[in-house]
């Protein structure tokens, strides 16, 4: 599973020695004298986003809590979140304006355009 790290403190993506484990937990790989030494981080503080294997029109990976401006199915243009939706097993645009949903898949690439994530002072 493919997938990024953002740190709340410093306010951005990182690329430190921070991994997710099977259980779904983030550690801190440090180097020490008798080896790597792995530490678990501040779960409060540092959040993964799971990378949906999608890109958008701009061959920009999509991300789980990244904002997306879609065209539908009737040319409407929509903004929304990506969210999983497990009752339906799959990616979902969940719109900001209304309480439309929109399932993510491989076609939606040439009608998306990401415009931000959840964690970006995005005016809607």
């Amino acid at each position: 599973m493919s997938y990024r790290v953002y740190d709340k403190k410093k306010k951005k993506f990182i690329q430190d020695n921070i991994y997710l484990t099977p259980d779904g937990d983030l550690v801190e790989s440090k180097k020490s004298l008798f080896g790597d030494k792995i530490t678990f981080v501040d779960q409060d503080r540092y959040v993964y986003q799971k990378y949906i294997e999608l890109e958008d029109k701009n061959n920009v990976p999509i991300y789980v809590g990244d904002y997306l401006e879609a065209v539908v199915s009737d040319d409407r243009v929509v903004q929304g979140v990506v969210i999983y939706a497990e009752e339906l097993a799959a990616y979902i645009i969940l719109c900001f304006e209304t309480d439309e949903y929109f399932v993510l898949g491989q076609s939606v690439s040439e009608y998306t355009n990401v415009i931000g994530n959840v964690f970006d002072e995005f005016k809607k």
